[in-house]
């Protein structure tokens, strides 16, 4: 299993990242979507949520409403770990079912990859890293405010420090050409330590 944790800030770019590295037919798989799909009814994860905070965080059609549990937990320290150690096993499972049914490596965006301690389970980093100015700038265009904006960062390394643990890291404050060719960079040096990792299991 070659595992590989795209990381980074909120807003750093790390789905475009993951959309370049797809055009290049990696296998690649982000983890918010997989939460999303732990949260549908029946699950594990839907009836932990139901069970602990009820209609408080449900939308009109009893689905998990993400946004009221984000509104919730960022708002009491307690909440959130009880949510994380909900969810996080769940997620971290399934990452490493698809990876193991994967013959070359697996590009997975964790948000969250060194604050919950899975570089273990990571083959090779990548951190995406942009300006803080530019950090905030793309979450006001998605309408959030300064005040929620300190609250997801208060839970979170600074992208300085991400990048700093990381074995590979993209800057993306420029074009998107620019992004584009540090992500075929990035992407050959990958498949390349991993042919060579092959050759030396041989030996």
């Amino acid at each position: 299993m070659h595992l590989v944790g795209v990381t980074g800030g909120i807003g750093a770019g790390k789905t475009t990242v993951l959309r370049h590295l797809h055009s290049f037919n990696a296998r690649t798989v982000d983890a918010d979507t997989l939460v999303h799909e732990l949260y549908a009814p029946g699950t594990r994860v839907f009836r932990g949520v139901l069970r602990r905070w009820g209609s408080d965080v449900t939308t009109v059609n009893g689905d998990i409403d993400r946004a009221a549990v984000a509104r919730l937990v960022f708002a009491d320290k307690d909440e959130l770990e009880w949510l994380n150690r909900l969810v996080h096993p769940c997620v971290r499972q399934r990452i490493r079912e698809i990876a193991e049914q994967q013959p070359t490596p697996l590009f997975c965006a964790i948000p969250l990859l060194f604050e919950v301690g899975w570089e273990r389970d990571i083959r090779t980093t990548i951190s995406v890293w942009c300006p803080p100015e530019t950090q905030r700038s793309r979450l006001r265009s998605r309408g959030w405010t300064d005040e929620h904006i300190d609250e997801r960062l208060a839970h979170q390394l600074s992208m300085d420090e991400k990048l700093r643990r990381a074995d590979y890291g993209i800057i993306n404050n420029g074009s998107q050409e620019m992004l584009r060719e540090q992500c075929i960079a990035v992407y050959q040096r990958v498949m390349t330590d991993m042919a060579k990792g092959r050759r030396n299991a041989k030996n």
